[in-house]
């Protein structure tokens, strides 16, 4: 298969078939996956309103963007192009859209991308898709990528997390949660999505409920079903596309003051030294992926 990468824009011929996958890197120069250059396809016709490459799009700082825990390799690039934040969970800058905004961040994003992150906020889910709302500017997208299924329902792991920790015993950890009532409950083989503490998969999500719950967040949306072949862009059996979803832009602006310094104060954060993070043996690794894998393709 031959296609140019609309990560880095190499030119790649001869990639086996096999590896063009969701999650499997097949770009040789940044690695790239289908997903993330999903991702970058959905990104340029939000903004431009046409499909190319990341590397050409016009820099412009003026734009302003926010990832949730993005990819480096693409995250490096938007943050030449924009005035782009990527923010995390666990260390600076920290941004939790579960959480209410911010005042100073309320309607301070052109864009903003989350991949595979909703199946790990807490619950109840409803509040992320708000929190994004608030985030973004009348006008503004979100590019949203999660690995949904066709199902009914979503499948919620700890319906009633409240107030809970992660807590390790050798190779092993479950999840020990004091309910709202004030009761303990111990779960047992939590799965994570790569390692342990702040990549616990909380759901596994349904395409249905998204779609809800972006109407009741006040969203416009689009399901991006079809391939892009030329960026490598072929869905397999994977049941789940990207997201594109458009804050209107008749929605009164939370903040009037068009000013992108919320955002560069976020991005003065993140240049400070990160904390280390506890490295997870090749077991643990192993089990979440096998658990992963058995979440997606089997049957609730």
């Amino acid at each position: 298969m031959d296609f140019v990468c609309n990560v880095c824009a190499a030119e790649v011929t001869g990639c086996p078939e096999a590896i063009v996958d969701r999650d499997v890197p097949s770009c040789p120069k940044c690695y790239s996956t289908i997903r993330f250059r999903g991702v970058i396809h959905v990104l340029s016709r939000a903004l431009y309103g046409r499909s190319m490459p990341l590397p050409s799009f016009p820099a412009d700082k003026t734009i302003a963007g926010l990832g949730l825990s993005d990819w480096e390799n693409y995250a490096d690039l938007l943050a030449e192009k924009f005035t782009y934040a990527n923010t995390f969970f666990h260390t600076e800058p920290f941004l939790d859209v579960s959480k209410p905004v911010p005042a100073e961040l309320r309607s301070s994003a052109d864009f903003l991308i989350s991949t595979d992150v909703f199946e790990h906020v807490a619950p109840p889910i409803r509040n992320a898709f708000h929190g994004v709302f608030d985030l973004l500017r009348p006008g503004g997208h979100m590019i949203l990528t999660a690995p949904f299924s066709r199902h009914a329902t979503t499948l919620e792991h700890y319906p009633k997390l409240h107030d809970y920790r992660i807590v390790q015993f050798g190779d092993d950890y479950v999840v020990l949660n004091r309910t709202a009532d004030g009761k303990y409950v111990v779960h047992e083989n939590p799965v994570f999505h790569g390692g342990p503490g702040t990549t616990l998969e909380m759901r596994i999500l349904c395409l249905n409920d998204i779609m809800e719950d972006l109407k009741a967040a006040g969203f416009e949306f689009e399901v991006v079903e079809g391939n892009v072949p030329e960026w490598g862009i072929v869905y397999k059996d994977q049941p789940d596309r990207p997201i594109l979803a458009k804050k209107p832009m008749g929605v009164r602006d939370l903040s009037p003051e068009r000013s992108n310094a919320a955002i560069e104060r976020l991005i003065a954060r993140a240049r400070k030294p990160a904390p280390d993070v506890p490295r997870t043996s090749w077991r643990t690794r192993l089990r979440s992926r096998l658990a992963r894998i058995a979440n997606r393709f089997l049957p609730p």
